[in-house]
Parts: structure tokens; sequence; C-alpha cells
């Protein structure tokens, strides 16, 4: 039997909600950022800086509740540690533009991020540019590190470069409109011509998943309800700016949120090449992406409901941050499909301090 294109099916679950389970709105309204772990803070907080995240909050406990260590997937420990950690951003980005630094020491995993755009999980992240010739000529000067050569012309090109740690940035120039939403969304700042770098925001996030209805109808659930098909395959050209030696065929879709900040996802299922490797496992502290922040209205109604339609989480909700238990905030993530780490950040009925597991005292 043929499966049905990929706008084919887009269409039918967007004007057939009875196709993936009509449910409530969970209320998700905004993306807070994406983690990545580091190796050397200090020398990655100087990377993003000079990427235009010069805005940051820092100032987080560097040891934390067990509640707090579950909620990470570290079940073995009554606490973790970490060196430091900062919440970086762009000023006045088209967009949610924000990204979580954490360097941690306790427990530490040194495996390297992801190599190419293609492998399972959240394989990277896309800044936009106005300016792309120009901004990879400066980070060449910086000594910045890219994956292959740019692809496409002028106003609609990109590249993928990497982190300190060899996370993968996709730097794209466009002249296309955002993707579709309930509200229009304002054009991208122009930017400063003079800059160093001229990245105004932070379009998407990359989630590479085995099975693409199963994710679709996932987070659509999840509230991402604004869809647009992606092109079904790419040149050897476009290849190859994936680090890639042969044209691919993908299925995927960009999928926003139609309220609250309407940031995007990009949900592609790579048919060739296919990387059947698994995403990062839990502990979350793998180098590289491990997780992305979501904001929710209520965080203890959305965990209710959506336990009982069987999605997976880590652990329990816990208080965040302040290492107290007394936080009116709580997190928990998500465990979707393939394994990827979603965090639900949002107001919680305070709990109060929980006594740690007996074992606890022995350590």
């Amino acid at each position: 039997m043929r499966l049905p294109g990929i706008a084919t099916l887009i269409l039918t679950l967007t004007f057939c909600p009875a196709a993936f389970g009509a449910a409530p709105d969970i209320g998700i309204v905004a993306r807070i950022h994406f983690n990545t772990q580091v190796r050397d803070f200090t020398k990655s907080r100087a990377f993003y800086r000079m990427l235009g995240f010069t805005a940051g909050r820092g100032g987080f406990p560097k040891t934390n509740t067990h509640e707090m260590a579950r909620s990470l997937g570290m079940y073995d420990l009554c606490t973790y540690e970490f060196f430091d950690a900062e919440v970086v951003s762009i000023p006045d980005s088209w967009g949610p533009a924000t990204i979580d630094i954490i360097q941690f020491v306790i427990p530490y995993n040194d495996a390297p991020p992801y190599a190419l755009p293609n492998h399972l999980g959240m394989a990277y992240a896309a800044l936009q540019t106005t300016d792309l010739a120009s901004d990879v000529a400066f980070l060449k000067s910086q000594k910045v590190k890219f994956l292959a050569q740019r692809f496409g012309t002028p106003g609609n090109q990109f590249v993928f470069f990497k982190d300190p740690d060899g996370v993968l940035y996709k730097l794209s120039e466009t002249s296309a409109p955002p993707p579709p939403t309930a509200a229009p969304l304002p054009s991208a700042p122009p930017g400063d011509a003079e800059a160093d770098l001229h990245i105004t925001a932070m379009p998407y996030i990359a989630f590479n998943v085995r099975d693409f209805e199963r994710s679709y109808a996932f987070y659509r659930r999840l509230g991402y309800t604004e869809t647009t098909p992606l092109p079904e395959g790419g040149t050897l050209e476009e290849a190859r700016a994936y680090g890639l030696d042969r044209p691919f065929k993908i299925r995927g879709a960009q999928m926003a949120l139609p309220h609250g900040d309407k940031h995007a996802i990009r949900i592609v299922q790579w048919l060739d090449p296919y990387d059947d490797e698994p995403p990062y496992a839990p502990p979350i502290n793998h180098i590289g992406i491990d997780r992305l922040a979501l904001y929710v209205l209520d965080l203890d109604a959305a965990v209710k409901t959506l336990k009982a339609e069987g999605v997976e989480f880590l652990s329990d909700i816990a208080p965040c941050c302040s290492g107290t238990g007394l936080d009116e905030t709580g997190i928990i993530n998500i465990v979707d499909p393939d394994g990827i780490f979603v965090e639900l950040v949002g107001p919680i009925a305070v709990r109060g301090p929980q006594p740690p597991p007996q074992w606890c005292a022995a350590t």
C-alpha cells in the first residue's frame, strides 16, 4: 500500500482531529531554552557571547535536591554537582533565542555529541542571520570549525558550524517568510551592519525521529498544530552541506505553536541515509543538546492529563530550582517516542521539602 505524501498526511491530521485523538490543550505557551552540556564552561560561555548570546542569568545552586537529580534521570544520586551554569540569550532576537549552558562535575559524561545532522535526537539548532557570507568569514577568522561548505545562493543558503565541543548549529540566511501562525510574526530585525555577526533569531530546533507519523501526532498533541511540510529530499550538493556523501530522502515538517511565543520545532525522519543509533540515554548530562525546556501554564494539570494518556516521564515533578524544595515552580521531563527529553516547566502547588531516600544518609 502506498503511504500518503507528507502534505496529505498533514492535512488529514490537521482537519481530522480523530486521526490522532482529539484532546484538551495542555497549555504549552513558550520555549524557555534548550540545554547543552559543555566540557569547559568558561570557554563555551565566551564562544556563545561571541555569537551574540550576550544576555545571561546565572546564580543557580551548584547542587540540588534528590528530586531535581531524579528529574534529570540521575536515579542513583542524592544530588548532582556542576561547575557552573548560565542561561544565555540574544537580546532583542526575533522569537526565543536562549540556551542553558551547564558544565557538570557529578555525574560527568565526556562522550562526544552527534557528529552529523541526521542522527536520531535533537541533532542541531538553527540560527538565522541577515548576512551569511560575512558571518562565515568572521567565524573562520575565529578558528570556528565548519562541518562542510555552505549550500545555496545569497538570500537562501545555509552552513553547519560547530561549537567548542562539536555541537552542530545550522546557520541560515533566508528570504522566506516565517512559518504560518495564527497571527503574523514580525520580520527578523535587520541587525547591525557593522557588527561582527548578524544572528537575529533561533528559528527552530531539529528533532530527528524514527517514525514521522508517530512523532508528528505526539508533538501535535503537545500543541504544535501549525505545520508546514518540508521538501522530501535533497541533491548531492545539498547533502554534502549536511556532511553526507549521497542525495538524501526525508519525511518532515516544521511545527509551531499557534499561540504564546509561536516557536517552532522541525520533525524529520531520515529515510536515506538512515542512522539507527539511538538518542542520548539518561541521565541528562551528555555533551550536546540534551533537552528542550517549554513553559506550561499549569504544570500539575498538564502532567496529570499526559500521564492519564500514557505519556512517559523520567520522574515525578521536582520543585525548581532553589534547592530548598519550597519552589512554586516545578520541572519534569517527558520522554518522547524516540527517547528525546522534553522538559515542562511551570507553576505547581507548593509541596514542601521531601525527605530523601534512606540510602542517601549513607552517602
